[in-house]
């Protein structure tokens, strides 16, 4: 009996531990479809028309190789890339749904207005927020999206990323 039950449990884990892997690949295949369309920040379409997630962060790489490369001449550890280009992303990736999601359970409260004042307004609109469960990866990879384009720019640190022309993130030389 007990080992009926155990097994029953052990397979129900295990379910669910597919069923996570199997939402992540699909959340991460969005996010990668999403990347390749013009981001959706402002600032950044303003700065430079019709650039990419991908080609941001192909910009940012060649920025921060550079900074590295410095910092290492001079006797420092180079830092950009392993922090900015690697862990944010990951970090964001992983936190950025259970952040979405703390922001549509406090909606309309005090704690909310203090995130967008602290956020500097960069929270996913309130239709975003409000939509349906299945209509939410596009809140995350608004959210996402977002979070890379500000911690990429920290005014005088060494990794910092802007201004960026606007054909330095086109392939094809265009702005």
């Amino acid at each position: 009996m007990i080992g009926k039950l155990f097994g029953l449990m052990g397979k129900l884990i295990v379910m669910a531990l597919l069923a996570l892997v199997v939402g992540v690949v699909a959340l991460a295949g969005y996010f990668y479809y999403k990347s390749g369309e013009p981001m959706q920040v402002a600032e950044a379409q303003r700065i430079a028309p019709g650039i990419t997630l991908r080609e941001y962060m192909q910009y940012t790489h060649t920025v921060w190789k550079k900074a590295d490369a410095k910092s290492v001449s001079v006797g420092n550890n180079g830092g950009c890339i392993p922090i900015y280009g690697v862990m944010n992303p990951i970090v964001g990736f992983f936190s950025i749904p259970f952040q979405v999601n703390h922001f549509r359970a406090i909606r309309g409260t005090p704690a909310f207005a203090h995130y967008v004042a602290y956020l500097n307004g960069n929270v996913p609109p309130d239709e975003m927020l409000s939509a349906p469960w299945w209509k939410l990866p596009e809140a995350y990879f608004y959210e996402y999206e977002n979070a890379i384009w500000n911690t990429t720019y920290l005014p005088g640190g060494n990794c910092r990323v802007r201004p960026l022309s606007p054909s330095a993130h086109s392939q094809t030389g265009k702005p």
